[in-house]
């Protein structure tokens, strides 16, 4: 019995032995050099808050592509020496795909243009009338006497006269229900909207940045507890693995890990999940209200505004034909009955095709005193901001989540890279040089420490330069 009972024993001494040799170690090697190993894990909370930092930074800047222009592919943000901001390279891209997976889900023309009043509409362009239809008195009486033509174009800008002031609110208001029922072929919502992010690359970013405030704050901030936890453990590692490339590797690690598991947290999981008493949720889509409220406002006031609707259907190649179509028609039906049939244009005529050209050119000139009722009236904010808080889960992280998936490899390697470069400027405080496997830099350290810290600072203002 006794000695059953001392077999027992026996292997718990040793193991308990065994862990107090395995600590005694570390205590003593942590004190031959507590100063250095006491920093490792708030070294690795600055890489970890700086890689990610810099992620966010290059996923928006710099707007204009920099670096040594010897090769690049328009489009990709990273060049041969060089970079540009992951937004501002795919606009197009992203534009596109907001369009066809979130706005054209959200928004139809067809449904919302029929919200304006024809008759409210008229009354805000009567004043401008005269001039709107200026182009086709010039056209088509081109060849008649000057007389004629000076007393037609004082008859239609004439703002007292009853019958006219009758006449051209007909006539608006019969134009203004022309493009309610024909806004499918006069407007294309895909083109307006691209057109605007690619006339300012930075405007789809502005948008990103404001709807994602808090995901990417989380994103930056989060480095650096991520990456302090990571460093307690890289320090442990320090003390039992007696090799200098533990630093470089355990930045290499933190870099990419920081970036990696706050890009997952964000927007994963998609739908709740629930583990007894908790619930888990990406912190992009537990906002889903808020984020829809930013989204919307911005998209409204920034984007899809009464000025940009008409300016891009006015001189969108795919739609201005049509434009030219519906004034022509507009204005023959328009005349025909303004004379009891005595004047009938035909539709083919070229003056009627050139005066409706020339109208369409300049019409856009004339509606300034439009755009606040046309922005009230379409209520586009209130529409997206009521139709994204109904989105399900799924749809509703197509919203943000594309932005970081374009190049979301891309930002968890430059993490990694930067961790590692720091892991080496700490291998190089801590150990006095810099040593890779096989090759050892003795004296040239200091060559090829400030080597990479001119190439570190290089990209470091590549991503911060607007």
């Amino acid at each position: 019995s006794v000695m059953r009972h001392a077999s027992v024993i026996e292997p718990v001494i040793a193991s308990t032995s065994l862990l107090q040799r395995i600590l005694s170690h570390g205590v003593t090697t942590f004190m031959s050099n507590w100063k250095a190993y006491s920093i490792i894990p708030f070294v690795a909370g600055f890489v970890g808050w700086f890689t990610n930092y810099l992620a966010v930074q290059m996923i928006f800047f710099p707007i204009k592509w920099r670096g040594v222009p010897f090769y690049r592919v328009e489009g990709e943000p990273l060049g041969f020496f060089g970079w540009q901001g992951i937004v501002p390279a795919k606009t197009l891209k992203m534009s596109e795909a907001m369009v066809n997976t979130t706005i054209n889900d959200l928004l139809t023309m067809e449904e919302i243009i029929q919200r304006l009043d024809p008759d409210t509409v008229a009354d805000k362009l009567l004043p401008s009338s005269g001039k709107i239809v200026q182009p086709f008195i010039d056209e088509l009486l081109a060849d008649k006497p000057t007389t004629l033509r000076s007393f037609a174009s004082s008859y239609a800008t004439d703002a007292d006269g009853w019958v006219q002031q009758k006449l051209a609110h007909t006539f608006l208001r019969d134009l203004t229900k022309d493009v309610q029922n024909n806004i499918g072929s006069i407007c294309n919502l895909r083109n307006c909207v691209v057109e605007m992010m690619m006339s300012d690359r930075s405007l789809l970013g502005k948008l990103f940045q404001i709807s994602g405030k808090d995901e990417l704050q989380f994103l930056t901030d989060s480095g650096l507890w991520f990456g302090f936890l990571l460093g307690m453990i890289q320090l442990v590692v320090a003390l039992y693995w007696d090799n200098p490339w533990t630093l470089s590797m355990g930045g290499l690690v933190v870099g990419l890990a920081t970036n990696w598991l706050a890009l997952k947290w964000i927007f994963e999981p998609v739908s709740p999940l629930k583990i007894g008493p908790i619930v888990l949720q990406g912190l992009f889509l537990r906002r889903q209200n808020e984020v829809s409220a930013d989204f919307a406002k911005f998209f409204a006031s920034r984007v899809l505004t009464s000025r940009q609707l008409w300016s891009s259907m006015l001189t969108d190649a795919t739609t201005l034909p049509e434009w030219e179509k519906l004034l022509a028609n507009r204005f023959a039906i328009f005349t025909k009955d303004a004379t009891f049939g005595a004047v009938d244009l035909q539709l083919k005529s070229r003056k009627l095709q050139a005066a409706s050209a020339k109208t369409c050119a300049t019409l856009f000139n004339y509606l300034s005193d439009l755009h606040g009722y046309v922005d009230e009236a379409l209520e586009i904010e209130q529409t997206l901001r009521a139709r994204m808080m109904a989105m399900t889960s799924a749809q509703f992280e197509r919203v943000l989540h594309p932005i970081f998936e374009e190049d979301e490899l891309t930002l968890i390697l430059a993490g990694g890279g930067l961790g590692f470069l720091a892991g080496l400027i700490q291998q190089l405080v801590s150990t006095g040089s810099i040593i890779l496997p096989r090759f050892s830099f003795g004296d040239q350290t200091k060559l090829i420490s400030t080597l990479g810290s001119i190439i570190g600072l290089y990209a470091v203002s590549l991503a911060l330069k607007p």
